[in-house]
């Protein structure tokens, strides 16, 4: 794993020429500061190869490449120090004083592993820790319980448009208007296949297989039971298959307990194992208050919506728009109230509702219900994603911003 030992360099196949948008936020964090950097992630969106451009990195800085340590808990679960003692042995590097950069690649394979960090960052602060995490949720709980104030944590998304084309095309694509109608040439590939090792594949039965199984499978069959006691594979299979299949479900716990044959309680916990392993999305119904917000239903989504085709390659596009907005803007809430509804609300200091319209042109009667919230909730501000240009409707002292949904994915911001 440590090629850099003998050839003092990094192969390009690990260290990848393409360096991913969110590299340069990983690089200022790793080089700036002391704390242990966390890279969390769903499977497969290259977190593993960032890490070895960091290694490239270090080496360009000149850094004795016998003080650079790479080891992945997917090949071998060990303790860490068992890991260091071994390196140890054979670098003949005296980690304990020496200045090491340490990089522990899908990490959450290793139970109990923040309070081993833990220990470690204490101890020898002259180790310099990165470490990566499939199960995202779950990785970024314990880090909170154990490592508090010892770590920052980026999160790597799958691609976005931007990046999708930028390795299509093999050209930096900097300007969304420029390049607006290419983008419409790749979008049907973008949404299917945002993982940067599959990008230029063409054939869909390939993309379909790696992606259900290296991602999904391999979380369902491999994570989760290696981080959770007692799972039930074949009910995360089933679950993950109707979730996949209707994008956008309110769950039901009371009747999809009684169709599985499920106790509640069984049911609910495997629903979070999704959730922590970033398979699904769950998205309430926003009330002011906690406790009434926790007993209403939720809706699922996938955590990206190229998780569902794999499932189901048929879905409406009213569930594919639905899905990319949830994930581009990470939307965890909705609104729902007797027969009025909208699509999300952005809840990150102000309230800001959201509708996805499947058209080139939106009238102003198909807002009532987005209107009706911003009324009643004393907002002034909405955004409604289209298929269309770009355009600001103003109704009184309200501001409805109207969004081409191409853009919002060419870089997950508005």
């Amino acid at each position: 794993m440590n090629e850099w030992w003998e050839t003092r360099s990094i192969s390009r196949e690990k260290a990848r020429k393409y360096k991913r948008k969110v590299f340069s936020e990983v690089e200022k964090t790793y080089f700036q500061y002391n704390q242990i950097l966390i890279l969390t992630g769903l499977r497969r969106v290259g977190k593993t190869t960032i890490i070895h451009q960091l290694i490239e990195e270090l080496l360009k800085k000149g850094h004795d490449p016998k003080s650079i340590l790479y080891f992945s808990f997917d090949e071998m679960v060990e303790d860490p120090l068992k890991v260091l003692e071994e390196y140890a042995r054979i670098t003949k590097v005296d980690w304990r004083s020496k200045r090491v950069f340490l990089f522990l690649d899908e990490v959450h394979k290793l139970r109990g592993w923040s309070s081993k960090i833990k220990i470690l960052y204490d101890s020898l602060p002259n180790l310099k820790i990165c470490v990566s995490g499939s199960a995202s949720i779950a990785v970024e709980t314990e880090a909170i319980r154990n490592l508090a104030g010892r770590f920052f944590t980026i999160e790597v998304q799958p691609l976005t448009l931007r990046e999708f084309a930028e390795i299509y095309f093999e050209r930096e694509v900097d300007d969304f208007e420029l390049y607006e109608d290419r983008l419409k040439t790749i979008f049907e590939d973008y949404i299917r296949k945002p993982f940067p090792e599959i990008v230029k594949w063409d054939d869909p039965r390939r993309v379909n297989e790696y992606i259900r199984t290296l991602v999904v499978e391999k979380v369902m069959k491999s994570d989760i039971p290696g981080l959770f006691d007692n799972v039930n594979v074949s009910l995360l299979s089933t679950l993950t298959e109707t979730f996949m299949k209707n994008v956008g479900m309110i769950l039901n716990i009371t009747s999809i307990s009684r169709e599985l044959g499920v106790h509640k309680l069984t049911l609910v916990r495997h629903i979070k194992f999704l959730e922590y392993s970033k398979l699904i999305r769950i998205v309430k119904n926003y009330r002011p208050s906690i406790r009434a917000e926790s007993r209403k239903l939720v809706k699922i989504y996938p955590y990206n919506i190229a998780l569902s085709f794999c499932f189901y390659p048929e879905l409406s596009s009213g569930q594919i728009s639905e899905g990319l907005v949830a994930s581009a803007l990470n939307l965890t809430r909705y609104w729902r109230k007797n027969q009025r509804e909208v699509d999300f609300l952005k809840t990150n200091g102000e309230i800001i509702p959201i509708e996805v319209k499947e058209k080139s042109e939106v009238k102003l009667n198909e807002l009532k219900n987005l209107l009706w919230f911003m009324e009643k909730h004393k907002v002034n501000r909405g955004i409604v994603f289209h298929k269309g240009r770009g355009k600001i409707i103003e109704v009184g002292d309200k501001k409805i911003m109207l969004y081409p949904l191409l853009k919002l994915l060419f870089n997950f911001a508005i």
